[in-house]
């Protein structure tokens, strides 16, 4: 589902108006050192998958909870690579929703599962080497990967 219900009764409530929501992403890289993207249904970006953490929903099972309706794998996260807001992390959606995110990326390990689209946010998934990103990669994404990239200590 591209939005839970949680946010759609809030939605009802405010309209497109300003939210901040806490939001997951998990960078996930194969054996070659590729890492996993997502090419979004929505608004036709390449991003990392993620999404929104749910009430009562601790963070790190929000990504595991993400990373598999979004990929059909099952992952472990192993560290914080950084938390992000501010910024490039407000954005609005092609509906007009206006959303603050703050972003908590993990870099995880995929354990189990088997790739697949998911048919509802996700147009496409793929592994690309971080020299060989796809066109359209989202550029609120550079900052998450050169982290994960260059630096064992979480990002803030």
């Amino acid at each position: 589902m591209a939005m839970p219900a949680w946010l759609q009764n809030i939605r009802k409530k405010v309209g497109h108006d300003l939210l901040m929501i806490p939001a997951v992403t998990g960078i996930t890289q194969n054996d070659a050192g590729a890492v996993l993207l997502q090419l979004r249904s929505d608004d036709g970006r390449w991003v990392f998958p993620g999404g929104a953490v749910d009430p009562g929903e601790s963070p790190a099972l929000a990504i595991v909870r993400e990373v598999f309706e979004e990929t059909g794998l099952i992952v472990l996260p192993t560290r914080i690579v950084g938390v992000y807001g501010g910024g490039e992390n407000t954005r609005m959606y092609p509906n007009g929703d206006k959303v603050a995110l703050v972003n908590i990326t993990f870099a995880c390990n995929a354990t189990g599962g088997e790739l697949q689209v998911d048919g509802d946010e996700t147009a496409e998934l793929g592994y690309f080497t971080p020299d060989a990103l796809p066109q359209g990669f989202d550029p609120r994404h550079h900052a998450m990967l050169e982290h994960f990239l260059t630096s064992t200590e979480p990002y803030f």
